[in-house]
Parts: structure tokens; C-alpha cells; sequence
């Protein structure tokens, strides 16, 4: 019997990350998947830099990179949705500084097979650089991620539920954690166990993790009327 592949959608919004974006499309493309069942759409939104232009040069048939005049994470991210093919069945929404290892989507793609009742999630997320301080927190933000049932740096959802909900255009912090919240509503939640996920340590390593984690405690308990005029300091 052949072995069956779901058809992932891959959406990363970029803003002002010409240094990292083509690092990130790199490892995308070297994925251990079959080409035509998985398509990656950038969405580089309100950029000064070199993105689009760095992005572009690895447009292909599932490649596409759009651009957006105004910036803004949960536009970007319901834009690239809004044009991806109709064959998918799940939609990966991650951050541009995250690299995808070559075997991951083969590994989702069998914890999917086994877990058919799930309808969204995350996965374990491992740092780059890889430091003591940055393996705790990380290790920190995985546990309290799956504690919690909410998802931060890499976002899995079942196509229907896509159509369901959509990301607060409002707001440009904490909106991750209000998306898994609408999601609740919907169906069961799953947090799968991995290597094959690094993302970068970077506005932990300027701002220092202590006091990060104390904003995101803060941002976390403030009400979303107050959250909407909060915007996270960009970090490149």
C-alpha cells in the first residue's frame, strides 16, 4: 500500500528579515518530502530591507512570495492563507527566523496518521544559538506551550478550521495566543515531540531572558483592548 502524504501549506510572514530569510527558504527547501505535496508562501509585509528582494530569488511552482505595503504579523499571516492552493490539508504558520530540519514534515506527517483526532498544535522548539540559557528557556516556553494548549513560534491547523477563525489584525503581540484560543473552540489540541524545529534566540539574547520572560507574563494577563495599542520592539 502506498504511503499517504497530507498536503502541507507552509506560511511565513516576514518583516525586515534579510538577514535570516534565506537561510529559512534553504532549509525549506531541502526537505525530505515530495515537492508537490507541500507549498511554502512568504508574505514580506511593510519591509525597509532586502527581504522580498532575498525571498524572490527562491520562487518556484510551490514557492510563492507575495508583499504587502502595510506591516503587520496577523495580516500577513491571513493573506498567505487566504492564497494558498486548495489541495491542502494542514496549514503550517511559522516564524521567518525558524529553520525546519529535512526530516520534519515526514515526522509530522506520520504523528498526523496516528493522532487523527487532533485539529491543531505545536511542536517542541529547540534554540539557536544554543546556549544553557537559552535551552532552559526554551525548555520553559515548551512545557508551559503544551501545559497551557497554546502555540507560539510554529502554528499547525487542520484546513477546516482555517475558515473558522482568523488571526486578530489588531493586534501585533500575544495575537498567537489569542488564535489558539479561538481554535479551542473547535477541536483538540495536540503538542508533538521533536529535534527537527530550531528558531532563533535572538530578542532573548539582546533583551535578556529575564526580562522577557516578566513581558510575557505581563502582556499575557492584560486585556486585549489594552494589548492592541502594545507592540512588540522589532528585533533584527
Amino acid at each position: 500500500m502506498a504511503k499517504f502524504y497530507h498536503f502541507f501549506l507552509i506560511v511565513i510572514p516576514a518583516h525586515n528579515e534579510e538577514k535570516l530569510i534565506e537561510e529559512t527558504l534553504s532549509y525549506l527547501k531541502q526537505l525530505f518530502y515530495p515537492k508537490n505535496k507541500y507549498e511554502v508562501i512568504v508574505v514580506e509585509n511593510g519591509s525597509s530591507d532586502a527581504t522580498y528582494q532575498k525571498a524572490k530569488k527562491y520562487e518556484s511552482d510551490n514557492f510563492k512570495i507575495f508583499t504587502l505595503k502595510e506591516a503587520g504579523v496577523s495580516r500577513a499571516r491571513n493573506f498567505g492563507i487566504a492564497n494558498c492552493s486548495g489541495e491542502l490539508d494542514w496549514c503550517i504558520i511559522m516564524d521567518a527566523d525558524t529553520f525546519l530540519l529535512k526530516n520534519f514534515l515526514t515526522e509530522l506527517n506520520d504523528f498526523l496518521d496516528k493522532n487523527t483526532d487532533v485539529k491543531y498544535g505545536t511542536t517542541t522548539i529547540l534554540p539557536f544559538p544554543s546556549t544553557f540559557a537559552s535551552r532552559f528557556w526554551f525548555w520553559y516556553r515548551n512545557w508551559s506551550d503544551k501545559l497551557v494548549k497554546i502555540m507560539h513560534v510554529i502554528h499547525i491547523v487542520k484546513k477546516e478550521l482555517l475558515h473558522k477563525e482568523k488571526y486578530d489584525e489588531e493586534l501585533t503581540l500575544m495575537e498567537d495566543v489569542r488564535y489558539a484560543r479561538d481554535l479551542s473552540k473547535h477541536g483538540k489540541y495536540f503538542f508533538m515531540k521533536t529535534k527537527n524545529v530550531l528558531t532563533s534566540a535572538r530578542r532573548f539574547e539582546q533583551k535578556g531572558y529575564l526580562r522577557m520572560f516578566f513581558l510575557n507574563i505581563y502582556y499575557g494577563i492584560l486585556p486585549k483592548k489594552i494589548n492592541k495599542k502594545n507592540k512588540w520592539e522589532v528585533i533584527r
